[in-house]
């Protein structure tokens, strides 16, 4: 009776460990291996007909590229993917931090494209992946409405 009694409770003790550092350190999302498929599963996931679904790839992309080095380098690969996007990515005020001065940021909402809005930025994939990194605020010039422009003279930035 006492063996039954000690693994009944080391499983517990360990189920609840194990679901603690799944909670917290999320292993799944945060491997290096796992990471670069996860990525390119959000940025397919861009092109997803459902404004829900494909903003909430947005977001984790955002995440994950000012969290991951791998990220961080992978997203310029795929600034000409012309697929479709089906939220809206609008511009607004972005307050002054420390040293950096005060910028039009995009942020994604999970309304369809076609939402009242004074200005539609990005259509496609990369024209998305370009405005998460525009957000960065490092860059000398604006968007001003030319992405190609944009990227040619801030690509410098990433290596490139």
């Amino acid at each position: 009776m006492k063996r039954i009694s000690f693994w009944v409770i080391f499983l517990a003790v360990s189920g609840a460990l194990f679901a603690h550092q799944w909670k917290t350190k999320d292993p799944l999302h945060n491997h290096p291996l796992l990471l670069e498929y996860w990525a390119k599963h959000n940025i397919q996931l861009l092109s997803h007909p459902h404004p829900q679904v494909a903003n909430e790839a947005w977001i984790t992309l955002w995440n994950l590229f000012f969290r991951k080095w791998q990220v961080y380098h992978m997203l310029p690969q795929h600034f000409a993917d012309p697929r479709p996007i089906s939220f809206l990515i609008d511009r607004k005020p972005f307050p002054a931090t420390g040293e950096q001065r005060a910028l039009e940021a995009f942020f994604a909402q999970a309304k369809p494209i076609y939402y009242q809005s004074e200005r539609v930025y990005c259509r496609t994939v990369g024209e998305a992946l370009m405005a998460i990194m525009y957000r960065e605020g490092k860059w000398k010039m604006d968007y001003e409405e030319d992405w190609n422009a944009w990227w040619e003279l801030n690509r410098k930035h990433y290596g490139h």
